[in-house]
C-alpha cells in the first residue's frame, strides 16, 4: 500500500537500517514518511473500525 513515489526511500531505510536510512535521504523525508504512516495506521485502524461500530455507513 505504499505510494509508488516513496517506494524508493521506504527501500533506502530497510537495507541500511534507521540510522544509515536518515543519513541517506535526510530528515524531511524521514519525518514524511513517519507522517504518512501514522495517519495511515490512525485511518485504517482506528477512526475507519470507530465509524463502522458506530454505524457511521448504515445510511
Amino acid at each position: 500500500m505504499t505510494p509508488r513515489f516513496m517506494r524508493k526511500h521506504v527501500l533506502i531505510f530497510r537495507e541500511k537500517g534507521l540510522t544509515r536510512g536518515l543519513k541517506a535521504v535526510g530528515w524531511p523525508t524521514a519525518i514524511g514518511l513517519f507522517l504518512f504512516f501514522l495517519i495511515k495506521g490512525m485511518t485504517l485502524y482506528i477512526i475507519l473500525p470507530y465509524m463502522i461500530a458506530k454505524g457511521f455507513f448504515a445510511g
